[in-house]
């Protein structure tokens, strides 16, 4: 017999809303995932979404996001944190199927109004929490099992506000929202390392910023994880991951490489999948992800969807709860 030929999946059809920069990190990241094309563009200046069509040969521009959505298979919502929110509500109901970039609205209002929609409008959605899909992250995951139990997470959050501030890229509006708009980064990792925290007891004050700017607090996880979080965000400092396990620790510091120590001393260094070369960390993993929901209309782990999203949002409302003012 003659063998049957592979069967050709056609490639889902991909409408960006928005042509920033993160468009353009979307896109560079898309070249790596065969199952996905960009098929068209839209943008509140056309001019720059004729840019990006040009150099990345997407063959529509189109006027609106409605326009757009007729003609593809799923969105990317790309816009600015500031218009997020407005924009999902406004697409959610053409009911194709959403992944949103990070943060969907500046506070937990906001993201929860969204999640309401979606819900009620039954659209399959993607919040792009690309650290969630570092491969490192999960190389380290599965040395700590390998040995036990994960025994704690201990997150380090700490934002650069002086450098934020100084790039004058963000509305002020953003910047008073920045917990929510970058700092919800470090604080999903610990609901993606640890679950939902089940006991979380949090301290926050205010050097400058109005909803804090200096955390630290203490959770617990199901099954007795512990974890911790701290930031200090006009102090110098970046961000950090250190898992603890049975003999075994994993330490992330900068985030896109580990180290691995055991208990006899030896060393192990984690680096990033080739595939992430070139191009943002996490970004070919999450598209990946994306596509199987578009495919499926089921997200598998560790992605989440919009109520992931909100969860993640209260739990930053719980680190910034009644911000102490430092004199």
């Amino acid at each position: 017999m003659t063998p049957s030929a592979p069967v050709r999946v056609a490639p889902v059809r991909i409408g960006l809303v928005g042509a920033g920069l993160i468009a353009r990190q979307h896109l560079l990241a898309m070249a790596r995932v065969p199952g996905l094309v960009a098929a068209g563009i839209s943008s509140r200046t056309k001019s720059k979404a004729g840019e990006l069509a040009a150099e990345f040969s997407i063959p529509l521009v189109a006027d609106t996001p409605e326009e757009l959505a007729a003609q593809v298979d799923a969105l990317m919502v790309l816009v600015p944190p500031q218009t997020m929110a407005p924009m999902a509500l406004r697409l959610l109901p053409l009911g194709r199927p959403l992944f949103l970039e990070k943060p969907v609205g500046l506070g937990a209002a906001e993201a929860e109004a969204v999640a309401r929609a979606a819900r009620e409008a039954g659209t399959p959605n993607m919040v792009g929490f690309n650290r969630r899909h570092y491969g490192v992250f999960a190389k380290g995951l599965e040395i700590i099992r390998s040995h036990g139990r994960l025994l704690a997470v201990h997150i380090e959050g700490s934002e650069r506000m002086a450098v934020v501030r100084g790039l004058n890229r963000f509305s002020e509006e953003v910047v008073r929202g920045w917990l929510f708009a970058n700092a919800t980064h470090t604080i999903d990792l610990l609901r993606h390392f640890g679950g939902e925290p089940e006991e979380v007891h949090a301290l926050c004050a205010s050097l400058r910023e109005p909803l804090g700017d200096q955390f630290a607090a203490c959770l617990r996880f199901p099954g007795g994880t512990l974890g911790s979080y701290v930031a200090n965000w006009h102090s110098p400092g970046g961000w950090g991951v250190v898992l603890k396990g049975e003999g075994v620790s994993v330490e992330f510091r900068p985030l896109e490489t580990g180290r691995v120590t055991f208990a006899d001393g030896g060393t192990q260094t984690l680096e990033p999948d080739a595939e992430e070369s070139g191009i943002k960390a996490g970004f070919a993993g999450q598209l990946r992800a994306f596509e199987a929901l578009v495919r499926t209309g089921r997200l598998a782990p560790p992605s989440q969807d919009l109520d992931g999203a909100l969860a993640t949002m209260r739990l930053a409302e719980r680190l910034a709860a009644r911000p102490i003012p430092l004199a």
